[in-house]
């Protein structure tokens, strides 16, 4: 009997002290609760039973969506822009210190993806969201949060802003500036028109009255 229960928990020791990582995978292991060392190598690895623990990240590109923020542009239009963000974790030490978790890095991080967002973008116009300044901006915005990131342990790999919406009443402010343009260029072209059939028949009426 006694043999059997050593030969258990010899069984049980033995099997605690090894984990695997698969390819797509960092492991950090923990000693009663701190992280110690990094395990990079995919495959059978050797810990030290009972004492030691194994959290597992994700070593593959990750997506960060923070919610869509309301940006107010340097002629004061407001507009709805939607950003995001895709990182790899590449120093899962680092990332347990500071992060401590992935659900609290997509907060902080977002957090300071939106800052950098309203930051930049509000320094534009609103037409300058449809020209070559949007670039511009996307490129400042990227090489901030890519100075961040080594901090946490991670790299970012693209930072974008997805979609730019205008809120309902900046739309409607837009439409009726729009239409008023639109109004005064049609008024315009009926003005040159009838100018110009005015010219058009006056000339028709003299060459009739030298040719009768």
């Amino acid at each position: 009997v006694g043999l059997g229960i050593v030969l258990v928990v010899l069984g049980i020791v033995g099997f605690d002290a090894v984990f695997t990582v698969h390819q797509t995978q960092l492991a950090l292991v923990l000693e009663f609760g701190k992280p110690v060392r990094v395990v990079r190598d995919p495959g059978l690895q050797f810990k030290v039973p009972l004492i030691q623990d194994v959290e597992y990240f994700d070593r593959r590109i990750l997506d960060l969506d923070p919610p869509a923020q309301e940006v107010i542009l340097a002629d004061q239009k407001r507009v709805n822009v939607d950003s995001f963000l895709r990182y790899r974790i590449v120093d899962p030490l680092e990332f347990k210190k500071r992060a401590v978790t992935e659900s609290n890095f997509s907060q902080i991080f977002g957090g300071r993806l939106n800052a950098a967002v309203r930051a930049e973008v509000g320094k534009i116009l609103l037409t300058d969201m449809l020209s070559n300044k949007r670039v511009e901006v996307m490129g400042r915005i990227d090489s901030q949060l890519k100075a961040q990131a080594s901090q946490f342990g991670v790299e970012v790999v693209d930072v974008r802003i997805g979609r730019t919406d205008l809120p309902p009443a900046t739309s409607q402010a837009v439409y009726r500036r729009m239409n008023s343009e639109r109004v005064v260029q049609a008024n315009k072209l009926r003005s040159e028109g009838a100018k110009l059939k005015a010219e058009i028949q006056a000339n028709a009426d003299r060459q009739r009255t030298v040719i009768l």
